[in-house]
């Protein structure tokens, strides 16, 4: 036989060897006895009770053992959870260990496998307990308490590999909603005790959406357990993170800061103690960038922050240590130092040893979390300062603040606002910063608090602002004292720093401040003080004309809103009086106002140059809007009137509507819920008095009512009745209700409906004798005279009309018939009839066979005469 035919042979007989030993090994680790066998094996190298759904092998290319469906259970002092569990498990065997006869792992391999992490209430966690105890325990160490752990374990495991990993934490039994995904690496023993590190994974929290929460490296050496894992060095390395994934991760909810935040981490200590672990020295390097806040787009001169830590950390003693630690901005820093100790938590120190800010980072952070700030705002300040905070929780041992001063260009001033000194800090319990004095373009001099403050009205475009806060009971205030001479350079500053104060409405004039905003808990202050205007003029979107502010002013009173006006002219009449909100029951209710108002005249056509016309689209959403700041352009104009709630008094000296004049009206009302409701008001009208309640509904169309009750009313004053009042006397008394509906003044007029019905008194008609006109067929001029008389009418078809009128004298009645329109025409029939006693009836056909008929306007009536008809009852 050939050579290369022994060697094929022999070849091929080794691989029938291999193949044979490989099915040989597969069936053998399936088997009860050697399952159980690779199981003990397992809890040996874990330390912990260990369940495997199977095994399996392989001896070529390499020695490898497999199994599937992994559980290592948990020490029982720490719950009965599962430690481990993994899908697949793959385990390289030693074939030196084999051929001496020992049992070795070599690399270990995890497929997803699933780690918990469990921190007792004695402060020891699962994972200390793997591996052997420490060299020795002192005898003043706590008991464990639970069943004994299983016997330590004597394995040589020289690499763990992770892939697609996963770490949960747990308190006690309450497990946390903190975890690690994608946990990936290994785990390398590379000198007896000494292992290194190299893992990656990325945070997770339950419960809240992360988008971009960056990788973790982890990277090191360290000791085992055994040894309490020290000496160890390790780096840690977070990058790619988003800052708002960030704050949900540690808080478990969004702050609305969005963002890009890196973080360098280094950890090192020496040989663990022979009672307890060493000291770690430790370098923390955080870095911030882009911030802004979430809605508003990222821009090139957002914000960015690093911050720099080192010290040393004592697990042993709970004692934390900032030796050094640096805030640094763009131009800003603050240094200082820090120290925490858990078992004695009141000698908690914080310093800050030095602090500069500049002006122009403090504008950027403001940009970056207030929308609408303009564009070219500049500020230059520089402040310096110090500060130490003492004890658990923190409080205010000593503070300064100090800065020289600067200036603020804002667009559309043509002046800058010049800040003087700022001084500040610690006085006795409480923290005091100013006063500090802003001017508006002249340079400011160095205000110095005194005994008593200074009037704002002898200040010049000034204002000084005063900060203070009781480090005791937390409350605290801002106050503002100031005087400026064009308030609308005020107004052009705060909608440059997004903070609009007019909406739809312009201001001008001189104003007065003298105001506080006070809390008794941070971040939950009131207003409190007031602010006048004086010779200024108010433009509101919606009103075709100014209001001239002679005098005005408006207050806060614990954070309710008062308005005063002494000399305010607009709508064609001089106004005094004032409007309050009316104390919340909750904060959800809309605000309630009561006002208490006077005005000289009211002139229906002078508020209709102001308003009108009353066609013109959507003028009330305006109006409303300018006023109601608290809503949208979309906001529908009964949207906006149900917002209105108010109710008090007005006093109108005189009120003309068209030829309805009425003089000392006073009305007591209110409107509610698209509801008028005057329950009271009265006039003088005509000589005599007039009393009136009106109800009015604006949804879905606006609906009218009136009731009125008439007083002593003198005809000859009555509309339309000019050039008959030294023709014409008389009283009236009696009521009217009418009803309208709709909107303009047409309208109304068209479906105005209504009755009445009045009683009169000494009427005279002089020029004409009414009664000898009737009997003789023609007109007679003379005097007519009746005691008495009554009526009843109707209001429709823009008439009146009269349903009958009679008069009465000693010896016959006249009766009245006909209608009197609203422009004046007269189409009347006058009839007379023998007294009747008891209650007056209608009009019955005249006795005397003749009947008068007055006809034409008012200015000029045509009577003629015609004969009677038959008698017949009128209904």
């Amino acid at each position: 036989m050939s050579k290369g035919g022994k060697w094929w042979k022999a070849a091929a007989g080794m691989a029938a060897a291999v193949v044979a030993l490989q099915v040989a090994v597969s069936a053998l680790v399936r088997t009860g006895r050697m399952h159980a066998y690779l199981t003990a094996h397992l809890e040996r190298a874990f330390g912990r009770p260990v369940q495997v759904g199977s095994f399996g092998a392989h001896i070529f290319p390499r020695l490898q053992l497999y199994a599937n469906e992994v559980t290592v259970g948990e020490d029982p002092a720490f719950g009965y959870e599962y430690f481990l569990r993994a899908e697949h498990l793959s385990a390289g065997l030693r074939w030196s260990g084999l051929l001496r006869g020992h049992f070795e792992f070599g690399t270990l391999s995890f497929s997803r496998p699933s780690l918990i992490l469990v921190r007792s209430s004695r402060g020891q966690w699962n994972l200390e307990r793997w591996l052997p105890p420490a060299k020795s325990v002192s005898a003043q160490t706590p008991p464990i308490y639970g069943p004994p752990s299983p016997a330590p374990p004597v394995n040589r495991l020289q690499r763990i590999k992770f892939d697609e990993g996963r770490v949960n934490f747990k308190m006690e039994d309450e497990k946390l909603p903190f975890a690690f995904t994608g946990v990936s690496g290994s785990v390398e023993q590379v000198s007896l005790g000494r292992w290194e590190l190299q893992l990656e994974a990325q945070p997770w929290r339950s419960g809240v959406l992360l988008q971009s929460t960056g990788t973790i490296q982890v990277r090191g050496d360290l000791a085992g357990t055994s040894a309490r894992l020290q000496p160890a060095q390790i780096t840690l390395q977070w990058s790619e993170a988003s800052l708002a994934d960030v704050f949900r991760l540690v808080h478990g909810q969004d702050y609305g800061v969005r963002g890009l935040f890196t973080l360098d981490a280094t950890a090192k200590s020496a040989a663990a103690a022979e009672d307890g672990p060493g000291e770690w020295t430790y370098a923390v390097e955080a870095r911030a960038g882009r911030i802004h806040r979430w809605d508003l787009t990222e821009r090139a001169d957002n914000p960015a922050l690093n911050v720099d830590v080192s010290g040393r950390w004592d697990p042993g003693t709970g004692t934390l240590l900032a030796e050094q630690f640096a805030v640094e901005g763009l131009g800003s820093n603050l240094r200082g130092k820090f120290r925490f100790t858990s078992e004695s938590r009141a000698a908690t120190e914080f310093r800050l040893d030095s602090m500069g800010l500049q002006g122009s980072d403090l504008l950027a952070w403001y940009r970056s979390f207030h929308p609408d700030a303009a564009e070219g705002i500049t500020a230059e300040q520089y402040f310096t300062g110090g500060m130490i905070l003492r004890g658990w929780p923190l409080s205010v041992e000593s503070a300064a603040l100090a800065s020289n001063g600067g200036t603020v260009k804002v667009p559309g001033l043509v002046e800058p606002i010049r800040i003087g000194p700022v001084n500040g800090g610690r006085e006795r319990s409480n923290l005091v910063i100013g006063p500090v004095r802003l001017a508006f373009g002249e340079e400011p001099r160095e205000v110095i608090a005194p005994k008593r403050r200074r009037v704002p009205l002898a200040m010049d475009n000034t204002a000084d602002l005063t900060f203070t806060q009781n480090l005791k009971t937390g409350a605290g205030g801002i106050s503002i004292e100031g005087n400026i001479s064009k308030v609308e350079n005020f107004l052009k500053l705060a909608a440059a720093m997004g903070r609009q104060v007019n909406h739809g409405w312009e201001l001008t004039g001189q104003a007065t401040a003298v105001t506080q905003w006070a809390w008794q808990e941070p971040f939950k202050g009131r207003w409190n003080g007031f602010v006048g205007i004086n010779r200024g003029s108010l433009t509101v979107a919606g009103l075709n004309q100014p209001l001239n502010l002679g005098e005005a002013s408006l207050g806060w009173s614990d954070g309710r809103r008062t308005a005063r006006l002494l000399r305010v002219e607009g709508f064609g009449g001089n106004w005094m009086g004032g409007i309050e909100e009316k104390p919340k029951t909750d904060d959800q209710t809309p605000p309630n106002w009561k006002f208490d108002l006077n005005v000289d005249h009211l002139n229906a056509a002078e508020l209709d140059r102001w308003v009108g016309p009353r066609s013109r689209p959507n003028w009330l959403q305006r109006l409303l809007q300018s006023f109601l700041r608290e809503v949208t352009p979309t906001t529908s104009a009964s949207g906006l009137v149900r917002r209105v709630d108010a109710e008090g008094r007005l006093r109108i000296s005189r009120l003309t509507i068209e030829k309805l004049k009425l003089e000392n009206v006073a009305a007591q009302g209110s409107l509610r819920d698209l509801k008028l409701d005057v329950p009271e008001s009265v006039a003088e009208w005509a000589g005599g008095l007039v009393r009136a309640k009106i109800n009015a509904r604006f949804l879905p169309n606006p609906v009218y009512e009136v009731r009125a009750e008439l007083d002593r009313i003198n005809l000859a004053k009555l509309p339309g009745t000019a050039r008959l009042a030294d023709r014409l006397s008389g009283v009236a008394s009696g009521n009217l209700e009418v009803k309208t509906e709709g909107v303009g003044r047409e309208e109304l007029l068209k479906n105005l409906d209504g009755s009445g019905t009045v009683k009169l008194k000494k009427i005279e008609m002089r020029g004409l004798d009414l009664p000898a006109s009737v009997a003789d067929g023609a007109a007679r001029s003379g005097i007519s005279r009746w005691p008495a008389g009554e009526c009843a009418f109707l209001v429709r078809h823009r008439s009146i009309v009269l349903q009958w009128l009679q008069l009465h004298d000693p010896l016959e009645q006249t009766s009245v018939e006909g209608t009197l329109s609203f422009d004046s025409n007269a189409e009347l029939t006058v009839s007379t009839q023998p007294l009747e006693t008891g209650k007056a009836k209608p009009k019955k056909a005249s006795a005397k066979g003749h009947v008068l008929k007055i006809s034409g306007p008012l200015e000029g009536l045509h009577l003629t005469v015609e004969k009677a008809p038959e008698p017949q009852v009128a209904n």
